[in-house]
């Protein structure tokens, strides 16, 4: 083992030791260890782990008795060894199911604007669109939930451990898949890369494969459809739409202008197909989204509101 392997491990046990402490309250901190380098997450996990198996060990274990040690008075007591190892086996169990069964939070937050890849235990990859809020527990390390913004997830199959989004309302079962989730006002749009992804949201459940998209909020699931090479283009600034309604074409642009975009009830069920890149200024992204969406934008503080072109 070299020097660095050496540093890495103490660190780890000093870090599996804090974090047992039922005080501990430095999540950002060892989580910002953990992703600092590869190795230090790998040999983490490796001893909790191992920590794990010692303690179930010691559970089946059969019973023997202790040593013992004869005095002159005839009285026979354990070697001091063995209790101070059965003391410290003890003490390994109860911080052990103390830490397995106390949540372990782990929050991922980008800024508006900004993206960020993140890669879990298992190998999977998360990309985080701006303004997006990823929350997962490290007790679970394949289930995550999406409480604001987009990603985009590429996931490492495991039938025996899916691989599970929780939305909204809405679970996601991963089938082996490259698909795209975002969180919308009221509920989740869901779309298919690569592979499958089983949706279910209340009594619906509806299974999305290459191409496929769907919403789900109030009105059920709303069945769409997308050229799988779109479902990623976010990333490289542009949007796409194919049939979508307004008021989820305003909540994506909202993300990637970084301004609210609010609009008129007689627009909000109107549908829409096109894509536009989100590079240009804001007054000649003004422009171009009035030609393009058939609208009239009015600016309310710092945000825009889409009007029809003309009063219903």
């Amino acid at each position: 083992m070299t020097a660095t392997s050496r540093m890495i491990e103490r660190d780890a046990l000093d870090w599996l030791v804090r974090v047992n402490d039922p005080d501990f309250d430095q999540w950002d901190a060892w989580d910002a260890w953990l992703n600092a380098d590869a190795r230090h997450a790998e040999t983490y996990w490796r001893l909790a782990e191992a920590e794990g198996y010692a303690v179930e060990a010691l559970k089946t274990a059969p019973r023997r008795a202790l040593p013992m040690r004869r005095v002159k008075s005839g009285f026979a007591f354990p070697r001091r060894a063995t209790i101070a190892a059965a003391v410290g086996a003890l003490a390994l169990g109860v911080a052990w199911i103390g830490w397995s069964s106390r949540p372990q939070p782990w929050l991922v937050e980008t800024a508006p604007g900004e993206h960020r890849t993140i890669t879990l235990a298992d190998g999977s990859q998360v990309v985080l669109d701006g303004g997006t809020r990823l929350a997962m527990d490290h007790r679970k390390p394949r289930e995550v939930s999406l409480e604001t913004g987009r990603a985009l997830f590429e996931v490492e199959h495991d039938e025996a451990h899916p691989f599970l989004v929780q939305v909204g309302d809405a679970t996601l079962t991963d089938l082996g898949t490259i698909f795209d989730v975002t969180r919308l006002q009221d509920g989740a749009r869901v779309s298919v890369s690569e592979g499958s992804v089983q949706v279910d949201a209340g009594s619906a459940r509806t299974v999305l494969n290459p191409g496929d998209s769907v919403v789900a909020g109030p009105r059920g699931l709303e069945h769409g459809s997308v050229a799988p090479e779109d479902v990623d283009s976010w990333r490289t600034g542009r949007l796409s739409w194919n049939d979508e309604r307004m008021a989820v074409v305003a909540q994506d642009l909202s993300r990637a202008l970084n301004r609210p975009i609010d609009v008129a009830p007689a627009l909000t069920n109107r549908r829409f197909s096109g894509s536009l890149t989100t590079t240009a200024s804001p007054t000649d992204q003004k422009r171009r989204l009035e030609l393009l969406l058939g609208v009239r934008i009015t600016e309310e503080g710092d945000g825009w509101r889409l009007e029809p072109l003309r009063a219903p």
